[in-house]
């Protein structure tokens, strides 16, 4: 079961670049399956306004793993591990920015 990964806002979409392989989008679906994928994988940000499972505190920005599914109705994001509600459209999705989002680090600004 996946677990709720409570409430996020301000949150955007970040399309992410599969590298021009051979065989490496067929590899990447195996290793991840049920990823969506526009055309490669996408991951989402936000500001956290509560979690349920305690990894965030409210405030802190965080970025998800890959999603599988997007609910816009709902406010709902599914990813590999964990079910997110989102609320507002935030900046919606940003163009492809390649891997270097995944570089960022999240930490508390106060420390």
């Amino acid at each position: 079961m996946k677990k709720d990964g409570g409430l996020i806002i301000n949150w955007q979409l970040h399309h992410l670049s599969l590298p021009d392989i051979e065989g490496f989008k067929e590899e990447f679906q195996t290793s991840f399956p049920g990823v969506l994928l526009d055309p490669g994988p996408l991951k989402f940000s936000g500001t956290v306004v509560e979690d349920s499972a305690g990894r965030y505190k409210p405030g802190w920005h965080m970025i998800s793993s890959y999603i599988c599914s997007i609910d816009r109705k709902r406010g709902i994001i599914e990813t590999m591990n964990t079910i997110y509600k989102v609320i507002d459209e935030g900046n919606d999705e940003l163009p492809d920015m390649g891997n270097d989002i995944l570089n960022i680090l999240y930490k508390d600004p106060k420390k």
